[in-house]
C-alpha cells in the first residue's frame, strides 16, 4: 500500500481521541466497502477533525459532516 497523506489542520487543540477516530475511520471505511487507501483517508480525516476539538469524542463527525470535510479538504486532490 502506498502512503496516504494526512489532512492539514489549522490548530491542534487536543490529541486525545485522534487514534480512536483514525481507527473508526479505517474500520468503517472497510465495512462500507472502501478500498484500503480510501479507508485510511477516512481515518486520517476523522483523526484530523478530532484534534481540532477538546476531549475524546467531541470532534467526531456525522457521516454527512465527514463526507463534506473530505470533499473540501481531500489531500489526494
Amino acid at each position: 500500500m502506498k502512503n496516504v497523506p494526512g489532512f492539514t489542520v489549522k490548530e491542534v487543540v487536543d490529541t486525545v481521541g485522534a487514534g480512536d477516530g483514525f481507527a473508526v475511520g479505517v474500520i468503517s471505511g472497510y465495512l462500507d466497502g472502501l478500498d484500503m487507501e480510501n479507508s485510511v483517508l477516512r481515518g486520517n480525516a476523522i483523526g484530523s477533525l478530532q484534534v481540532q476539538n477538546q476531549g475524546d469524542n467531541e470532534g467526531l463527525p456525522t457521516r454527512d459532516e465527514l463526507e463534506k470535510y473530505i470533499q473540501e479538504n481531500n489531500p489526494l486532490n
